[in-house]
């Protein structure tokens, strides 16, 4: 039986646009060369071989799905990372091409009045998945885009981790 393998993505977006400004063009994103300090992977803990950070070693056997979310030290309140584009440089053969997907989900809220009783609201639910074919090490880029809470786009980024994938 396949096993999700959920990696959660925590961007420092007030940090990268201070130290890399803005870019308004999605098809020549930035660079982020010191992505240790300012992007951040983690996964479930049986599911992650040594310690989370910038890079990650996932352990997954073939037929698992890999899903990708991200977000921002401000939880998405101040800045919002989206990421728009996936492209392995090497170990590609390793995964399929992963995809974006959105799914209507019920999100349930805290009630001020009745902390006890939260609400909840539909919201869209985000995510890149692929499936994993074979072991190994897939080097990649994932390119993503920081706005503001009002939706401005402030500009285009992207890192370049790698993923190992060990039975």
């Amino acid at each position: 039986m396949s096993d999700f393998i959920n990696v959660l993505i925590v961007i420092d977006a007030e940090t990268i646009i201070e130290r890399y400004g803005k870019n308004a063009d999605p098809n020549r994103p930035t660079l982020i060369p010191d992505s240790s300090n300012l992007i951040y992977m983690t996964a479930r803990q049986d599911h992650i071989i040594g310690s989370p950070g910038s890079e990650l070693t996932v352990k997954a056997s073939p037929d698992d799905i890999i899903r990708w979310r991200e977000t921002t030290l401000s939880l998405n309140s101040r800045y919002t990372g989206i990421l728009y584009r996936f492209d392995a440089s090497s170990g590609a053969d390793l995964i399929d091409m992963p995809e974006a997907k959105s799914v209507v989900i019920s999100e349930p809220l805290p009630n001020g009045r009745d902390p006890l009783n939260p609400t909840s609201q539909k919201i869209n639910s985000f995510y890149w998945q692929c499936t994993v074919l074979k072991t190994g090490s897939v080097t990649y880029h994932f390119s993503f885009m920081i706005l503001d809470h009002s939706g401005a786009k402030l500009g285009y980024y992207y890192w370049d981790p790698f993923i190992n994938i060990q039975d």
